[in-house]
């Protein structure tokens, strides 16, 4: 199931479900952001993905029955079988998300891209890296959940990335 420690900081946050393109890895410790690709299903945003559409809340499971793994959730192999709810970036909710070095408060405002694959890897703000800028820091993880750590980091999906309709 999504991470308990790293996702939308909202309890209650309104989502709307989305069907997702095929062979798709989700991570269950991590937060998940995605893109509608041409078809109108959730693709997992890479480390060059210039605009997103929101953040996955993944399923508790493996997904597709050929998956060997507990640590990520992967979709069927046909494209449009599985559906996942999306918070909507347009919303303007903050988002706990680990980094991939120390945040710092210099960072905050800041800009950043994120790193992703569609492997079984875990996705993460690029502190480092500000060429597609699709999220900004706001504030330290540690600042906002008990069990955050210095690498932690509460971004919102940059206005100006979100993905149009």
């Amino acid at each position: 199931m999504s991470s308990l420690k790293y996702g939308c900081l909202d309890p209650a946050p309104k989502t709307k479900e989305y069907p997702v393109a095929a062979s798709q890895y989700f991570q269950h410790n991590g937060f998940t952001p995605v893109y509608l690709d041409s078809s109108g299903h959730l693709t997992g945003a890479l480390t060059a993905t210039a605009t997103l559409w929101g953040i996955a809340i993944i399923p508790k499971g493996r997904g597709n029955a050929t998956n060997t793994s507990d640590s990520y959730w992967l979709s069927s192999a046909t494209a449009g079988e599985d559906k996942l709810p999306v918070v909507l970036a347009k919303d303007g909710y903050q988002f706990l998300a680990p980094g991939i070095i120390t945040c710092t408060a210099a960072m905050l405002g800041g800009a950043w891209d994120i790193v992703g694959v569609n492997s079984a890897s875990t996705h993460y703000v690029d502190l480092d890296t500000s060429s597609t800028d699709v999220v900004i820091a706001v504030d330290l993880g540690t600042n906002v959940k008990a069990d955050a750590v210095a690498t932690d980091v509460v971004v919102i999906i940059n206005p100006a990335k979100i993905q149009a309709d």
